[in-house]
C-alpha cells in the first residue's frame, strides 16, 4: 500500500553529470515511474545535462547548485509533500543529514537521518553497529597520547593512522606495524588543535560487497553480490570486480547476506542498501568497511549483472510498496522479493585513458570502465583485463620481459593498474601461486583462472590444439583473443560463436522481458528475432565520463525515435548499454569486446533496413566505407583552425545532403574574465547574421552530400564571423543542443535516413525555427541557469 498523504516529491539531483553519470539512467528511470504512477515531481539539479531528457516527466526543474540552503529555499517556497535523495550521490545523504529538524511534516523517503548521518559520522557508524552485533572495526579519535596507547595495546599492530585537523581535513592514512614505527608517527610536529584517529588495519583482506533491497515491512532480498579481485587497500573502484562474488562458499555467502540484512533494518532502510565488507579467508575475520544507502555506481553495475530493476523498485519501496508487489510500469507486478540466480559472471574492468602505469592504493585513479559477461573467471577475463584490442597489452607483456626477476617482483609488491599483466608474466617464469596470493593477497582462484589463461594461450601458440583439449579453450573464453586464428578455423561444432541471454532466474520472469545478450561460444544460440524489419546501431567503446553521458544520450535517442517510427532497434557494441527500463522492452542489445557479430550472420539481410554506426572506433565489416546502408554518425573532425575570439557560436546542421536545418545555436562569450555560454541563441540572431551564417553553412558543407548531422564552430573577428572548427556527426555537445532545441535533431536524423527529405525553399525563419521559450545560460562552464526571453536579453545586453 503507497503512503496515502505524498503527492508532490522533490528529487534531490547528483551535483555533477561527469563524475555521476552511472546515476543518469537510474534518474530517468525513477522519473519515468513516478510520472507514471500519478505523482508530482521537482528535480534540483545542477547540471540538466544529467537529465538524459527525463525532463518530460518532471513538473518543475530547479537548475541551482545542491546545497542544503538552496533545498530548505525550495522546500520553503513550493512545500512538497516528500524529499527523494537516493539518486543524488553522498552529498543529498549530507544534505539530508543537515535538514535534522529544520522542516517539519516533509517526509524524507528511502534514506533517513540516522542512515544518513552515519554514512559521514564514523562514531555514529560504529556505535550502531555494535548495538546491533555486526562485526566492524573500532577506532580512536583522540589528543591524547595515554589514550591512543592503551587503545593500541587493546587491538594490536598492524594499525593504520591519520591526523584529522581542525579545519575537517584528513592526511593519508599511514600503515604502522610495530612501536618503532608509532614512536616516529607519533614524533612528527603538526599544526595544534589536532586529533589522531587509529583503527586494526585490515589491508590485505579480500572486498565483498552485498547489495540488499528491504521494504517498510521489514521484508528484503539479496539482490546481487560483488567482489574485489585485489584485496582491500586497493580502491574499489580501481579494482577488478567480479558478480556474483564466486570465492565465497555458501556458509559465507549466507552469513554476509544476513549482516547485509540486519544493517538495513538496524538503520531503517527503505529501497537499497549496499554494504562493504572485509574477509580474511585465513582467520575468518569479517567487518563491515562502510554502507551506502543509496543508488551508486555499484547498484548500476548490479543492474545490469542480475536484470534486477533497482531503479524502479528503490522509488516504489520509498513510497511505501511492498516488495513483492512492485509495479515496473503502473500495471503489471513484479516481484521484486525473489532473490535473483544469474547464470553467468559479469566484470566491470577499471581503465586508464593515460597509457602509464599508475600506483594502485586508496586513491581513485581510474577513468572509466569497461563491463564484460562470460561463463568462467577465465572467460571475462580474456574477454576484459587481457583484450589486447582494448588495452593494448601484448605492448605491455614486451615491455615485462624485459624486466629481470627482481625488478618484477617490485612490480608485484607495489601493484599498478598493470597487476593482472604483471602477475601473467610471473607464472610465466614459474612464480608459485602461494607464494603470489600471499605476496599480493589475491585470492587463489584467480590465479589459477590466470595460469589457465596462460597455459591455453600457449596450447593454440604452440599449434597444440586437438579434440582434448578444444572444448576447455572454448570455456576459457580464448575464442576471439589475438592468437586464436586456428582456434577460430577449427570445425569442432563447439568453437561454433554464439550469442547467449544474460539470463537471471527470478528478474527476468514472465512480463519482465530481458533482451539483453552477450556474444560467447558454444553449440547454439539463444537469441531469435522477429520478422520487424531493424535498424542496426553500433556503440562506441568508452573511454572517460563524458564520453559515457555522450553515449547514454545519443543512444536513447536513436532507439526511440527507431522505435517510435515502426523499426526494431539493435544494439551492438564493445561493452553492454544500461538502458533505462521502459527501453529494454523494445530494443535487443548485444555486448560484443572481440567484435564477432559480423561473422555470424545471424540477422537476415533482408531484415536490415540500416545501419547507424556510433562506433568511434571500430567498423563490424571492412566494406563499410562502400556499404551506402551505413551512416556514420560518431564525430570526425573535418576542420580545425586556430583562431581566436572572445565570442563565438556553435552551430548543429541536419541535413538530407541537400537542404539544410540549423535548430540549435549555441552562443559563447568572454567578459572579465567569466564565460557565458547561452542556448537557443537562434531567437537572438538578426536577419543579417543568419543570412551570413547559412551562406557559411553552404559553403563549408557544400563537398558533403550526405545525410548527417554537422557541428560548426563560427568566430567572430572584424564583426565577421569565421568558421574554425567542423565536425562530423554526434559531438559532446549534442546533449546540449537536444536539450536545448524545440527541434530534436536525432529524431530529425532517424527520419532523413528513413527516407523522409527536408523541404526545398524553406526562409531564413525556417531553416533556424526554435520555439523554446527557457534558455539555459552557462557561466564558468559549471553554474546552470535556465532563463525567460527577456531575462537573456537583458543578459546579453550586459555582456
Amino acid at each position: 500500500m503507497a503512503i496515502s498523504d505524498v503527492h508532490n516529491i522533490l528529487i534531490i539531483g547528483p551535483t555533477s553529470s561527469d563524475k555521476n553519470v552511472d546515476l543518469s539512467t537510474a534518474l530517468y528511470d525513477t522519473v519515468e515511474i513516478l510520472h507514471k504512477l500519478g505523482y508530482k515531481t521537482s528535480i534540483i539539479v545542477e547540471d540538466p545535462t544529467s537529465l538524459l531528457s527525463s525532463g518530460e516527466f518532471l513538473d518543475r526543474i530547479i537548475v541551482e547548485k545542491v546545497t542544503g540552503d538552496n533545498i530548505l529555499k525550495y522546500l520553503n517556497d513550493y512545500h512538497p509533500d516528500a524529499i527523494l535523495p537516493t539518486i543524488g550521490d553522498k552529498n543529498a545523504l549530507g544534505i539530508v543529514a543537515s535538514l535534522n529538524g529544520k522542516i517539519s511534516n516533509i517526509r524524507i523517503l528511502g534514506t533517513n537521518y540516522l542512515a544518513s548521518l552515519a554514512t559521514f559520522k564514523r562514531e555514529l557508524f560504529i556505535k550502531r553497529l555494535s548495538q546491533n552485533d555486526l562485526p566492524v572495526i573500532n577506532f580512536v579519535s583522540s589528543d591524547d597520547e595515554t589514550e591512543i596507547y592503551s587503545f593500541i595495546r587493546k587491538i594490536g599492530f598492524p594499525i593504520i593512522a591519520r591526523r584529522k585537523y581542525s579545519n575537517r581535513h584528513f592526511s593519508g592514512w599511514t600503515n604502522i606495524n610495530n612501536l618503532f614505527e608509532l614512536d616516529n608517527f607519533m614524533a612528527l610536529e603538526e599544526l595544534e588543535d589536532t586529533k589522531i584517529e587509529i583503527e586494526r588495519s585490515i589491508r590485505g583482506f579480500s572486498e565483498y560487497s552485498f547489495t540488499v533491497m528491504r521494504d517498510r515491512y521489514e521484508n528484503a532480498a539479496l539482490v546481487g553480490t560483488i567482489e574485489d579481485i585485489e584485496p582491500i587497500g586497493i580502491h574499489h573502484l580501481d579494482s577488478n570486480l567480479i558478480s556474483p562474488a564466486v570465492s565465497l562458499n555458501d556458509s559465507k555467502l549466507q552469513k554476509l547476506r544476513n549482516y547485509s540484512i540486519k544493517l538495513a533494518q538496524a538503520f531503517n532502510v527503505v529501497g537499497a542498501c549496499t554494504v562493504h565488507f572485509a574477509y580474511n579467508h585465513k582467520t575468518n575475520e569479517c567487518y563491515i568497511t562502510e554502507f551506502i544507502p543509496r543508488l551508486s555506481e555499484e547498484t548500476k553495475f548490479l543492474e545490469y549483472a542480475t536484470s534486477y530493476p533497482l531503479a524502479t523498485v528503490v522509488v516504489e519501496l520509498s513510497l511505501g510498496y511492498h516488495l513483492d508487489k512492485v509495479q515496473l510500469d503502473s500495471g503489471s507486478n513484479f516481484n521484486g522479493a525473489t532473490e535473483p540466480f544469474v547464470d553467468h559472471i559479469t566484470s566491470r574492468f577499471p581503465l586508464w585513458t593515460d597509457p602509464k602505469q599508475k600506483y594502485l592504493g586508496p586513491s581513485k585513479t581510474s577513468n572509466s570502465s569497461i563491463v564484460v559477461n562470460g561463463f568462467s573467471i577465465e572467460e571475462v577475463l580474456n574477454r576484459g583485463a587481457l583484450n589486447d584490442k582494448i588495452n593494448d597489452n601484448l605492448e605491455r607483456y614486451n615491455k615485462l620481459r624485459q624486466l629481470n626477476d627482481d625488478e618484477l617482483f617490485e612490480k608485484i609488491i607495489h601493484p599498478t593498474n598493470w597487476m593482472l599483466d604483471v602477475l601473467l608474466e610471473a607464472l610465466r617464469r614459474k612464480f608459485e601461486i602461494p607464494v603470489l596470493s600471499e605476496v599480493t593477497s589475491i585470492n587463489v582462484p584467480y590465479l589459477v583462472a590466470l595460469q589457465n589463461v596462460m597455459d591455453n594461450s600457449a596450447v593454440i601458440r604452440d599449434d597444440e590444439v586437438d579434440e582434448n583439449n578444444i572444448e576447455r579453450l572454448v570455456e576459457y573464453g580464448i575464442k576471439g583473443v589475438g592468437n586464436s586464428k586456428l582456434l577460430m578455423n577449427s570445425d569442432d561444432i563447439v568453437t561454433k560463436t554464439v550469442v547467449k541471454s544474460k539470463r537471471s532466474i527470478g528478474a527476468s520472469g514472465p512480463g519482465f522481458m530481458n533482451h539483453n545478450y552477450f556474444v560467447t561460444s558454444g553449440i547454439s544460440n539463444d537469441i531469435e528475432f522477429n520478422d520487424r524489419n531493424k535498424i542496426i546501431v553500433r556503440s562506441p567503446i568508452i573511454t572517460s565520463k563524458r564520453d559515457i553521458m555522450v553515449r547514454q544520450f545519443v543512444l536513447l535517442q536513436l532507439v526511440k525515435s527507431i522505435e517510435q517510427n515502426g523499426l526494431e532497434p539493435v544494439v551492438i557494441g564493445r561493452e553492454p548499454w544500461t538502458a533505462p527500463l521502459s527501453v529494454r522492452y523494445n530494443v535487443l542489445e548485444i555486448d560484443d569486446p572481440h567484435r564477432e557479430m559480423s561473422e555470424l550472420n545471424l540477422i537476415p539481410e533482408n531484415k536490415i533496413f540500416k545501419i547507424i554506426d556510433f562506433s568511434k572506433f571500430w567498423n563490424l565489416d571492412t566494406s563499410d566505407s562502400d556499404n551506402k546502408n551505413i551512416f556514420q554518425i560518431n564525430a570526425r573532425e573535418l576542420k580545425n583552425v586556430n583562431i581566436a575570439g572572445d565570442t563565438t557560436i556553435k552551430v548543429m546542421v541536419v541535413t538530407d545532403g541537400k537542404n539544410y536545418l540549423a535548430p540549435s545555436i549555441i552562443y559563447r562569450t568572454k567578459k572579465n574574465s567569466q564565460t557565458y555560454e547561452i542556448s537557443d541563441f537562434n531567437n537572438f540572431l538578426s536577419v543579417e547574421n543568419k543570412d551570413e551564417i547559412l551562406t557559411i553553412i553552404k559553403h563549408e558543407l557544400d563537398l558533403y552530400k550526405e545525410i548527417n548531422i554537422f557541428n560548426l564552430e563560427i568566430v567572430k573577428r572584424n564583426d565577421h564571423w569565421v568558421v574554425t572548427k567542423v565536425y562530423e556527426g554526434m559531438t559532446e555537445d549534442i546533449i546540449r543542443h537536444e536539450l536545448a532545441s524545440s527541434v530534436h535533431v536525432i529524431d530529425t536524423l532517424v527520419k532523413l535516413i528513413l527516407g523522409n527529405k527536408i523541404d526545398e525553399g524553406l526562409n531564413l525563419d525556417e531553416i533556424f525555427k526554435n520555439y523554446d521559450s527557457d534558455y539555459l545560460v552557462t557561466v564558468n562552464e559549471k553554474k546552470f541557469r535556465f532563463m525567460d526571453y527577456d531575462e537573456v536579453n537583458k543578459l546579453i545586453q550586459s555582456i
